[in-house]
């Protein structure tokens, strides 16, 4: 009769329970000291929040995303180089790289090919890139910065109130910002209390997986006008209408994974989130999966 009782585990649980066990796995593989090492050669980081805040459109962080728990894969033809490629060609303000392999299909290693791919273009070198995973322990900040991290998801479901602040610390310390994640108005007011200056309004319940772009709206309403946080919208954005639904509720930016990688065009489908118009002349090109608008 107990068992029947007990609540069964949800997505965050099981997430975090593996991700607890990943990284105690890592530490043996790659000492802590080992990681801070590394620090000494990383390319420094580069602002996140500032790229944020335009006064005519909302800014977009445009993921580099494989699959997800719900959905499994969302992309066949994954090649994360090819679609950050995409992403920056079309004016994405900055980029989020999943780091979780279990999950979410995603790699360190995308993280760090994705910043040589910028140091080798110029026009693409002031363009932040997040590091989104599960973020449970100092070692996994030490290692967001040793790969290229100029950002950190810091999700307050996941993160006791001690832990959420010296993460922020640590961050901080490390030249890096946070990306702090909410679902609810008391998440908010941890992530307020604890100092996070962004702050990322999740309108999917990680524990159930629904989306509610409404979420945005609501706890928006609660954020005070002097000294505001950057307020960044995640999950279930589609397209215009969305856009102008959380332009109204004063949001930021918003950060899109599913609603770009499954797009006919990638390429259009950028555009269109980050407010930037159409190319007057422009041929479609298919390239490993990636659709690409090309002049010609």
């Amino acid at each position: 009769m107990l068992g029947k009782c007990m609540s069964q585990p949800t997505y965050l649980d099981r997430i975090l329970e593996h991700k607890r066990e990943e990284v105690a796995r890592q530490k043996l593989k790659v000492e802590q000291v080992e990681v801070q090492r590394r620090l000494a050669h990383a390319p420094a980081p580069r602002p996140f929040s500032a790229k944020l805040r335009h006064p005519q459109r909302l800014a977009l962080i445009a993921e580099v995303k494989h699959k997800s728990p719900s959905k499994g894969i969302l992309m066949p033809n994954f090649d994360p180089i090819k679609l950050a490629r995409t992403y920056m060609e079309h004016g994405a303000d900055a980029l989020s790289i999943l780091t979780d392999i279990r999950f979410f299909g995603g790699s360190l290693q995308y993280l760090r090919a994705i910043r040589e791919l910028q140091e080798q273009q110029a026009d693409w070198s002031d363009v932040p890139l997040l590091r989104k995973d599960f973020i449970l322990d100092p070692y996994q900040v030490f290692e967001a910065r040793a790969y290229g991290a100029d950002a950190v998801l810091l999700i307050v479901a996941a993160l006791e109130e001690r832990v959420l602040r010296e993460l922020l610390e640590l961050i901080e310390e490390l030249g890096m910002e946070a990306l702090v994640e909410v679902h609810d108005a008391t998440e908010l007011q941890r992530a307020i209390a604890a100092g996070a200056t962004t702050i990322g309004v999740n309108n999917r319940n990680l524990r159930t997986f629904e989306v509610d772009v409404a979420t945005t709206g609501h706890l928006a309403a609660q954020l005070e006008v002097c000294n505001r946080p950057v307020l960044v919208s995640e999950s279930g954005i589609r397209g215009a209408e969305d856009l102008e639904r959380l332009r109204a509720w004063k949001a930021d930016a918003i950060l899109v994974g599913e609603a770009i990688v499954t797009a006919p065009n990638i390429g259009a489908k950028v555009r269109e989130l980050s407010g930037h118009p159409d190319e007057p002349a422009a041929a479609v090109e298919h390239a490993g999966g990636v659709h690409r608008q090309v002049d010609g």
